[in-house]
């Protein structure tokens, strides 16, 4: 089943800026997903797309196989949530505990449910200490676990992320990583990431999209694109560093003539220690 699918979406702004282009787009169901794209291609309007922030200019958006409307906006934003690269643009409420209720007290849940479901949803985040703190206080870190918090209280079946590791500091963005992925796992929740860094892809993405100009230019697993070098740099993305290694050290002493370089530093240890070992047989 498809998470998100679009058929020829095209959506231009009021200044005649065309931001998206005949766009095929589609995600299946529990699947993660990783949209890479230079500034400007398109990447932040799609995701706008996905729960009706934003509707066509031509074109349709289909989320869990019924179409983004203006008709069912609200049962969209409860199966899509949107998490911005900026929680301040999120995050309004005078307490932390507030901003994640306003979700399902909206839509009209009892006030018993809508207890439960913040509680849940403060603990999944790990911020329960933070109930009761205005939001204006928080690091970033814990600004985007609000932020995130506030979407999962809606129980969404899809969780469309905008920059979610953008300003935040290397262990911050790994807990960040590994919540979502648990997310994943233990609810089946699909996840939708645009994202520039390309070092945390192959960490999480079952698949990557890769857009410019509001276009999709390849779409695939990880070892597949990130295979596509030359394409990427004429897009002014890189592919991970240690694979980036590997690439340079195949050019000069051809260790890896039949096979992918590896995407993370787990495959590259792995890696290294078969050749290694190979070695060390001759």
């Amino acid at each position: 089943m498809k998470a998100i699918q679009t058929n020829d979406l095209c959506y231009t702004y009021h200044d005649g800026t065309k931001a998206l282009n005949s766009l095929n787009f589609s995600v299946e169901k529990g699947e993660n997903m990783a949209i890479l794209g230079p500034n400007g291609a398109g990447k932040s309007t799609l995701l706008h797309h996905f729960n009706g922030l934003l509707l066509p200019s031509s074109g349709k958006v289909v989320a869990l196989e019924h179409e983004v409307t203006t008709s069912n906006l609200d049962w969209v934003r409860q199966k899509v949530g949107l998490v911005f690269q900026d929680p301040d643009d999120q995050l309004f409420a005078r307490t932390v505990g507030e901003d994640v209720a306003f979700g399902p007290v909206n839509l009209g849940f009892p006030l018993e449910e809508v207890k439960a479901r913040v509680k849940w949803a403060l603990e999944a985040t790990e911020i329960t200490d933070l109930e009761h703190k205005s939001p204006q206080n928080l690091s970033t870190g814990q600004k985007k676990r609000a932020a995130l918090a506030g979407v999962l209280a809606m129980k969404p079946e899809i969780i469309v992320l905008d920059e979610p590791m953008a300003n935040l500091d290397p262990r911050t963005a790994s807990k960040v990583l590994k919540l979502l992925l648990q997310l994943n796992k233990e609810l089946g929740l699909t996840l939708i990431i645009a994202t520039h860094d390309v070092d945390l892809v192959p960490l999480f993405a079952d698949e990557i999209c890769i857009l410019s100009k509001g276009q999709i230019v390849t779409q695939g697993p990880p070892q597949e694109v990130f295979m596509k070098t030359d394409l990427l740099r004429s897009l002014d993305l890189r592919v991970p560093r240690i694979t980036h290694l590997f690439e340079i050290l195949n050019k000069k002493n051809q260790i890896l003539t039949d096979k992918h370089f590896p995407l993370t530093i787990g495959e590259a240890r792995k890696e290294i220690v078969e050749l290694l070992e190979a070695n060390n047989k001759q």
